[in-house]
Order: C-alpha cells, then sequence, then structure tokens
C-alpha cells in the first residue's frame, strides 16, 4: 500500500514526509486530522521493516520533525547571536540531530518482529512513543515541544486533558493510529475492528459528559494586557533603553487602560532594584497594580533572576525555576562556554529560583506564574481546592522572529489552561499576547508583531482537577504496565 519492498528508498521519502504531516498537525496550521495519516502510516510502514531499518526510519521521522517544526532554533541563534552563519547552522543541525535520537527505541520495539495477530500488542506503539514523550520532556532540561497531544486541542479529547493530561491524550491519538495501521494489515481479522470500536465509543461517552472541575468566583477581574512589540535588536540594546521607557509611559497614559496591568516578560532589560523608581514613579501613578517581567537582583547572594513583579503599595516576586539551557544558563559550564561566547547571547548566566516559592497575588486572586518556557511543564502549577486563581504567563517570543514558535507556545498555554481548568492570560513582548478560558479555548489576542493593549474581564477559579492531584503518574503506570506485559509474554511464549 504505501511500502516499498522493491524500491526501498521511496519509504524513506514517505517517512519524510509523514514527519512533515506530524508537524502540520500543530499550530499555526491545525491540520489536527494530518497526525493520524502520520503515525497510522508510519506504523504500517514500521511494522513491514526489519528492525534496523525500523531504526532507520523512526530516526529519520524524527529529523523529519525537528527540522521542519523547530528550525526556529536557527532564528534565534543567529538573529540575536551575533548572525554568525555557520556556528547558528551547526549548532541547529546538532541539536535536530540529538533530538531525533529520542525516536529510535520507536523502531527498536516497532518493527515486524512485533507479532501484530497478537491481540495486546496494538498497545506497544503508544506506549513507546508516550515514554519517549516522557522522557524527551525532562531529560538535561527537557524539551516538551511538539507533543502529540499538544496539538489536539479543540477536538475530543478535551474531556481528558483535565483527567490525565496531555501526555494521556498523545497515548490516546497514537493507541487510535496503531490500530488502523494493524487494521490495514490485518483486514479480515474483525477483532481490531472491535476493539477501535470502543475505544472510540468509551472516548465519545468520556467526552459527552460534561464536568466541571473547579469553581469559579463570582467578581470577575478587568486586567489589561500589554504587548509592546518592541524589536529583540532594541529590546537589550542599551542605547535604547529611554526609547523603550518612553514607549511603556504613552502607553500607561491611556484612558482604556484598566487598573490592573500585565506587562511582558523582562519588560525593561535593565536590573529591577537599579531602576524601580521608574515603575514606581511613572508607571504606578496610573493603575493600581503592575504584573510584568523584571530582571531581579539578590544583592547577599549576588544572583540574578528572571521574575514576575507584582507591584501596588507592596513588592512581591516570583522567580523563574525552569532557565532555558544556553539562553539563561549554561549547562555543562566547562563543555559549552567556547560555543557561547560565540554568540553572545545577553544574561545567559541567571539563577534558578526556588523550588518552593511564596504565593503572589492580586486582589486576593493567586497567580499560577510561568515565565515563557515555563508553560510547557504543568507540574509548575500548584492550584488548591481554596485559593482562587488564573495562569499568568509573560514571555519575549521576540526570540523566535517570525517562525512557527510563537503559534506552538501559544498552543502550549492553551494546553496548561484545559488541564487545570483556569483562566491564562498572556503577555508577550511581540506576540501573541492572548486570553484563554478555563477550556483552553482563545477568547482574544495581540497578533503577532502588533503593538496594542487587550482588556479583558477574567475570572479565578479554585479546585483541582484530577491532573492536578496525579499528574503523569497514571500514565506512566499504564505504559509500564502494558511495557512489563508485552515483554513478559513475549519471553515466556516466545
Amino acid at each position: 500500500m504505501v511500502y516499498f519492498e522493491n524500491k526501498p528508498y521511496l519509504n524513506y521519502i514517505v517517512i519524510i514526509i509523514l514527519g512533515i504531516l506530524y508537524t502540520v498537525s500543530f499550530a499555526p496550521y491545525s491540520f489536527q486530522f494530518s497526525i493520524y495519516l502520520s503515525l497510522t502510516l508510519l506504523f504500517y510502514i514500521l511494522f513491514h521493516s526489519n528492525k534496523k531499518t525500523s531504526i532507520y526510519l523512526s530516526y529519520l521521522f524524527g529529523l523529519s520533525i525537528f527540522s521542519f517544526g523547530t528550525s526556529w532554533i536557527f532564528n534565534s541563534l543567529y538573529d540575536y547571536g551575533g548572525e554568525n552563519l555557520v556556528a547558528s547552522l551547526l549548532v541547529t543541525i546538532f541539536l535536530i540531530l540529538f533530538m531525533s535520537i529520542f525516536f529510535i527505541p520507536l523502531g527498536m520495539i516497532i518493527n515486524k518482529d512485533i507479532a501484530t495477530k497478537k491481540t495486546f500488542n496494538f498497545l506497544m506503539p503508544a506506549s513507546i512513543l508516550v515514554l519517549i514523550e516522557i522522557v524527551r520532556s525532562n531529560i538535561f532540561g527537557g524539551f516538551p515541544w511538539l507533543l502529540v497531544g499538544t496539538g489536539q486541542l479543540g477536538t475530543i479529547f478535551d474531556a481528558f486533558y483535565p483527567l490525565f493530561g496531555t501526555h494521556f491524550v498523545s497515548f490516546l491519538v497514537t493507541l487510535i493510529s496503531s490500530l488502523i495501521a494493524i487494521i490495514m494489515i490485518r483486514k479480515r481479522n474483525i477483532k481490531h475492528f472491535v476493539i477501535l470500536f470502543f475505544v472510540l465509543l468509551s472516548i465519545s461517552i468520556v467526552n459527552f459528559i460534561e464536568y466541571d472541575w473547579s469553581t469559579d468566583k463570582k467578581i470577575k477581574n478587568n486586567i489589561t494586557i500589554i504587548q509592546p512589540n518592541i524589536n529583540q535588536r532594541l529590546k537589550f540594546n542599551n542605547s535604547e533603553i529611554k526609547f523603550i521607557k518612553n514607549k511603556y509611559i504613552e502607553m500607561f497614559k491611556r484612558d482604556d487602560l484598566h487598573n490592573i496591568v500585565l506587562l511582558p516578560e523582562t519588560a525593561i532589560p535593565i536590573i529591577y532594584e537599579n531602576d524601580k523608581n521608574f515603575y514606581e514613579e511613572k508607571l504606578l501613578p496610573h493603575v493600581d497594580y503592575i504584573i510584568g517581567g523584571v530582571f531581579r537582583h539578590n544583592n547577599i547572594t549576588n544572583e540574578t533572576f528572571n521574575s514576575i513583579l507584582v507591584l501596588n503599595n507592596k513588592e512581591q516576586f516570583y522567580d523563574k525555576k525552569h532557565l532555558v539551557p544556553f539562553g539563561e544558563y549554561i549547562p555543562f559550564k566547562n563543555l559549552f562556554i567556547h560555543i557561547i561566547e560565540i554568540f553572545n547571547i545577553p544574561m545567559s548566566n541567571l539563577s534558578h529560583g526556588k523550588s518552593h516559592q511564596s504565593k503572589i497575588s492580586f486582589n486576593d486572586i493567586f497567580i499560577e506564574p510561568l515565565i515563557c518556557y515555563e508553560s510547557a511543564y504543568p507540574e509548575l502549577i500548584e492550584t488548591t481546592n481554596k485559593d482562587f486563581s488564573i495562569i499568568v504567563n509573560i514571555s519575549n517570543d521576540a526570540w523566535f522572529g517570525n517562525s512557527l514558535a510563537p503559534y506552538q507556545h501559544l498552543q502550549i498555554s492553551q494546553s496548561r489552561a484545559l488541564e487545570f481548568q483556569r483562566y491564562l492570560i498572556r503577555s508577550a513582548n511581540t506576540g501573541i499576547s492572548a486570553v484563554i478560558n478555563k477550556d483552553g479555548e482563545i477568547v482574544d489576542t495581540i497578533p503577532l508583531n502588533h503593538e496594542g493593549i487587550l482588556n479583558a474581564s477574567i475570572t479565578s477559579s479554585k479546585g483541582k482537577t484530577p491532573y492536578r492531584y496525579f499528574g503523569d503518574y497514571p500514565v506512566l503506570m499504564l505504559i509500564f504496565s502494558i511495557m512489563f506485559f508485552y515483554f513478559f509474554t513475549s519471553n515466556k511464549y516466545g
């Protein structure tokens, strides 16, 4: 059908196309059905290939995904790291080659050696792929980007996000795809048709049952989100600080601002303690609260943090816990220091925030803070049953330029809102700033590369979703049980 036994090179071409189809299931394209086409045909080809070929094909699949879906890494390195073409290209290629390695275990297990005639073996592709996602999301700082489940917002899986999280949605999508692949191979075997029918029926029933896991506060909060749209080349140019400040002064003079204003990550890219009078004297007189990103310096420990400031008659801070490797801190410093010196990335020696920090709030509404990349880590959100809260995400996606990344980043934020059933407000320097409701739906946005404000009426909520209680442990238990059963039966019965 799509497996070319006599012309094996055609299989490699097909795999590259399937990697692209995987990527276009995510924002901004959002061709959500393409993920099924991608995974189904991938498994169909792997089921026909020997182990060695399957490993090569799986690796190529990863290469195709990351080459197309994360090419914005080059934008960041080249445009804002000194415009060193060779170094930017080499580092981007290395990262893509490295990230693609995570797909190799898929080919090691899913190949023609796995007996598709065994009833329960259809569970293995989903188990392996989700395990790959979880490992990739956590090892070496993690890269939880382009997870299968992230691209399925607004579908029949929406009820599963607050239940079991994004990885479980990845499991279900992959499970359906693997069943279809096996049905394509074993057309006369009715049992996999029956299994697929009951899987889809179960998903439909769960999605049909509406349940609100959080309780809304009756009084809403009016908030203004500011998107200054400051070019990244200007943002970290010291000679442009006055221009940046004047832009904020003019925006704060507008008559249509609400009394709570949200600013993007590192709104003014200098140490806050050296310039706090600007916030207190030039901006705060116009509003009741300023919530925004600053660089905070601790003189006692001589550490600098990427932080969220909540300012009214007092200061509250949240220090970013999950820093971007090579962008905000240098892992394995002795090994990579010379490479980092080539790019000269500003503020790349920041300190990690403490694991346990005091909660920040405004008007008795607690903030679940996420700075930039942290939106990809659901474990950082600590909603409770007693405290009304919203999720606040501030970012500076100007690093990504005109690429897929700002759209992908916004989609990741949507999944956090749905998993925890909280409103999420997002201010990004050049976009995409947004208001996202507790169902993960975008209420309003400021488009990419536009300056503007967004006035919103926000509902805060309290209550824990099942995913908040249990995290990814249920899906981990599921996939390890499946894998244990598979390897146990394989060894026992050959």
